[in-house]
């Protein structure tokens, strides 16, 4: 039994967590992104606090993830991947087939273990795709 739920959300409701995960000096400006409102943005709660965030956008079917973080008090106790399975479930609702991701080297493991691979045609070794 997990004490968390996940649902989709308005950009709003994301910004707090990315600032506190991902801004070195805390501006809301630091995490908002061109395209926040047209993106689709999912949150997992505990206790009516949000302590996971992933955004993405759409572009014909398919989908790139442009931020994800778990709070650090709820890292690897699966909401990272259930925020996943949560988005996958919403992009074959919209006939979506592909989802993109690009990320830091060291979370790799944690990409391919939800069944990501390298995009190896991008020259990027930090972009994964999953096929959906």
């Amino acid at each position: 039994m997990t004490d968390w739920y996940i649902e989709q959300v308005f950009a709003a409701r994301t910004w707090k967590l990315r600032k506190e995960v991902f801004s070195s000096k805390g501006n809301l400006s630091e995490v908002m992104l061109d395209g926040d409102f047209e993106a689709s943005h999912f949150a997992a709660y505990s206790e009516n606090e949000v302590v996971g965030v992933l955004s993405l956008k759409r572009s014909e079917n398919d989908y790139e993830i442009l931020y994800f973080a778990v709070h650090p008090d709820f890292r690897r106790r699966g909401v990272g991947s259930a925020l996943l399975r949560y988005t996958v479930q919403f992009i074959k609702t919209f006939n979506g087939h592909r989802l993109f991701v690009q990320m830091d080297v060291e979370h790799q493991h944690f990409w391919t273990r939800n069944g990501f691979v390298p995009v190896k045609e991008s020259g990027k070794p930090d972009r994964f795709r999953k096929i959906v």
